[in-house]
């Protein structure tokens, strides 16, 4: 019998990307457009569509998308702002966020989940020079602020 729910995940539109499991990518993706990955990216992977991630494909960066389906291999953080469905053969490495998750029994996630798409970004503080004042004068370094702790939402 054809589960016909099964068919829905797995339909991508015309017109949108594929990458074969023949192909490495070395560096980001950024598509406007649904997409479906069977080969090897290292680097990030963004998309306004719906990602599908095969069997055979890893990926070695953030995925930014709107609906995801994975099947093969995660390495890096997951924002999803609708619909994130992990297969029972998926494997994750980082954590997930999205509106919606559904996990198959016998799926891997070795990180947090979360109920929120916001992407944290990763910034550096800003380096502030003071002005050198004559030898006599001591130097005053004023540390950062601290940040507060990160408060995680959950389903639970």
């Amino acid at each position: 019998m054809i589960n016909v729910q099964h068919l829905f995940r797995n339909l991508i539109r015309p017109g949108a990307f594929r990458i074969p499991k023949s192909v490495t990518v070395n560096g980001g993706i950024d598509a406007t457009i649904s997409g479906r990955i069977d080969g090897h990216v290292r680097g990030n992977v963004k998309t306004t569509g719906k990602l599908i991630i095969s069997e055979n494909a890893s990926i070695k960066g953030h995925i930014y998308a709107t609906d995801l389906v994975i099947y093969g291999k995660v390495f890096g953080d997951v924002y999803i702002s609708n619909k994130a469905y992990v297969t029972t053969k998926a494997f994750v490495k980082g954590d997930v966020n999205a509106m919606i998750l559904e996990i198959e029994e016998g799926a891997v996630v070795e990180g947090a989940i979360r109920k929120n798409i916001q992407a944290v970004q990763q910034t550096e503080e800003p380096v502030v020079a003071l002005p050198v004042m004559e030898a006599a004068a001591p130097t005053v370094v004023i540390p950062p602020p601290q940040q507060e702790e990160e408060q995680n939402s959950s389903w639970f």
